[in-house]
């Protein structure tokens, strides 16, 4: 009798299984297609019925990386044309879930973070325009913006390329805090109208000093960027502003024609080659 009712239950396990298997397989099919679906709707522009299809995707197949991909850049286009906080946490939100469970697939992660550093970027500048009523947010943003894309740059699998780029990013987000407060002094002509006011100096001086750090780390990995030497002679002249010491300043602007001359070199460059392949 044992081992008749043992047999029973062996049975009715293994059917158990294999029905569990086939919903598996059921479910993956059913996630595929919602897949397909959501992309046709978000090559149409149709933002809010493509996320409700790669939800269905996700949630019928949760370890289908593409339909979180897909649904995460949907939830980021949304925000992209409502720019509301909601949309913008919904957004970070779906890039996090692909961060935290897509270590075995860097590449995936890598992008992720690129889109979340974009974000809180977006969301800065945002907060920039609301005047001193933004300031204390804007600043937070920032920092999360330099913190995620310097997760981007600790990544194991990161390329030089992309250390670069982030470092590049950090770099000029710093020159451009120092340039914003000593704009209302300096003519077009990169020239300046009047000195820049002690205080005003002192505020300036911590964003140079990081923007140049930065920068020369960007240079490490990529000592051919034009862009990271403009930037460096455009910082060099921010700092040659506050420097009031003649020596100082001799020695900043040779830096500064030398970081000028790089850049043009590559620029040449870069348009020889464009012309070369073309």
């Amino acid at each position: 009798m044992n081992r008749k009712r043992n047999m029973v239950l062996l049975a009715a396990l293994a059917a158990l299984v294999l029905a569990t298997q086939g919903c598996g397989v059921i479910n993956k099919l059913r996630a595929k297609n919602s897949l397909n679906e959501g992309v046709r709707e978000f090559n149409k522009g149709k933002y809010e019925a493509a996320e409700v299809k790669f939800r269905e995707a996700v949630d019928l197949s949760p370890d289908l990386a593409n339909a979180k991909l897909f649904h995460a850049q949907t939830i980021y286009q949304l925000y992209d044309q409502q720019r509301t906080q909601e949309s913008a946490e919904r957004a970070l939100k779906g890039y996090q879930d692909i961060i935290d469970t897509s270590n075995d697939n860097p590449q995936l992660k890598d992008r992720a973070l690129a889109f979340q550093a974009d974000i809180y970027d977006k969301l800065t500048k945002s907060a920039e325009e609301k005047g001193d009523e933004g300031k204390a947010q804007a600043a937070e943003y920032r920092k999360k913006y330099h913190e995620t894309l310097e997760a981007r740059a600790a990544l194991p699998a990161a390329t030089d390329e992309t250390k670069a780029a982030v470092f590049y990013s950090i770099g000029q987000s710093y020159w451009s805090d120092a340039f914003k407060v000593s704009r209302s002094y300096i003519n077009y002509d990169s020239t300046l109208k009047q000195p820049i006011p002690p205080d005003k100096a002192a505020q300036m001086r911590p964003a140079i000093e990081k923007a140049l750090e930065y920068l020369n780390k960007a240079l490490e990995y990529n000592p051919n960027y034009a862009d990271v030497w403009t930037i460096k002679k455009l910082s060099l002249m921010q700092k040659k502003f506050i420097t009031t010491d003649t020596a100082q300043q001799q020695a900043l602007q040779k830096e500064i024609d030398a970081a000028d001359k790089k850049a043009k070199e590559l620029y040449e460059k870069r348009k020889a080659d464009a012309a070369q392949a073309g």
